[in-house]
């Protein structure tokens, strides 16, 4: 996996804005994202063409993210190519991921921190990255209760 540095992740700033306006193509602001909107980008599906802005913003491997959205790749490919949209499970996991991903920001201070740290394994997650953990709901609590450990002096 490539770490990500201080040049890449300022660079993968405009990869998120693309995430967003495909998620939100009505031209919400990303700001206001809650429960509710989410469901609402759920219920309209969200595009396979989030793929590559979401590769690239984390710096990672389009086989990694179709791995962490438990997708078959020749399928995924076939879909990006026909704009198809993704299946449910996958398309809340990528809303929980950035969802993570924000927390993560409030809590490190640092949007470099946040994806460096979203991206290493860690002991508490049997070695797995908060990325992957987020792959299901239980996984994601987990991560999230680290976050807030780590924010407010609790146990890890």
């Amino acid at each position: 996996m490539q770490k990500p540095t201080a040049a890449n992740v300022h660079s993968a700033k405009p990869f998120l804005s693309e995430v967003w306006s495909i998620l939100c193509p009505d031209g919400k602001d990303r700001r206001s994202f809650s429960t509710a909107q989410a469901l609402q980008i759920l219920k309209r599906g969200v595009s396979s063409r989030v793929i590559n802005p979401l590769v690239a913003y984390f710096s990672m491997a389009k086989g990694e993210l179709i791995d962490i959205l438990e997708l078959d790749r020749t399928t995924v490919l076939r879909w990006a190519s026909k704009d198809q949209p993704l299946p449910r499970h996958s398309a809340e996991t990528i809303l929980r991921v950035l969802e993570l991903k924000d927390v993560a920001v409030d809590v490190l201070e640092s949007e470099e921190e946040s994806l460096a740290w979203m991206r290493k394994a860690h002991p508490l997650l049997d070695g797995q990255s908060p990325l992957e953990a987020a792959s299901t709901s239980y996984g994601s609590r987990v991560v999230k209760e680290i976050l807030l450990a780590i924010k407010y002096g609790g146990v890890v």
